[in-house]
């Protein structure tokens, strides 16, 4: 059941969640994201400081490939970073102050926190995969998978 005090974030398909952006914070750094402490609890599956997410707009997404996307660190919001939390009163994601990923992201639109890769079984070749993502390293990682698959053959 939905928690009626706090309505964000919606998971909409499983480990996908939606938002509006509720501001900018300068208690965050470049590659977090933060979301109401109370709100993670009681909406998401969601590991503050663990799970590495997508982010992107609801309405004309990235066109960029996954591996050259950012990975965003979901920071819970709590009294001990005061200006964010108060951005976030009904679960709203907020962006840190200066980041280039997310300057087109204009405050209160709706957003999408994608945490299916964070959620891949980290084997095999989903972990190479998750690896390259993570680094953004691409032209080097693809090399390597490409030489791996050419031993394998």
């Amino acid at each position: 059941m939905r928690c009626l005090t706090y309505p964000y974030p919606i998971e909409t398909l499983r480990h996908w969640y939606v938002t509006p952006v509720g501001g900018r914070s300068s208690e965050l750094d470049p590659g977090e994201l933060g979301l109401n402490r109370e709100a993670i609890v009681e909406n998401t599956d969601l590991i503050p400081f663990e799970d590495r997410v997508l982010l992107s707009r609801l309405e004309g997404g990235s066109s960029r490939p996954l591996f050259a996307r950012k990975y965003f660190r979901i920071v819970p919001l709590d009294s001990s970073k005061p200006d964010a939390l108060s951005k976030s009163p009904l679960g709203e994601a907020i962006l840190p102050a200066s980041d280039n990923e997310t300057d087109r992201i204009k405050v209160g639109e709706m957003v999408v926190i994608n945490s299916v890769l964070s959620r891949v079984h980290t084997r095999g070749l989903p972990a190479i995969i998750d690896r390259m993502i993570r680094s953004r390293s691409d032209s080097h990682l693809l090399d390597v998978i490409y030489t791996k698959g050419r031993e394998q053959s």
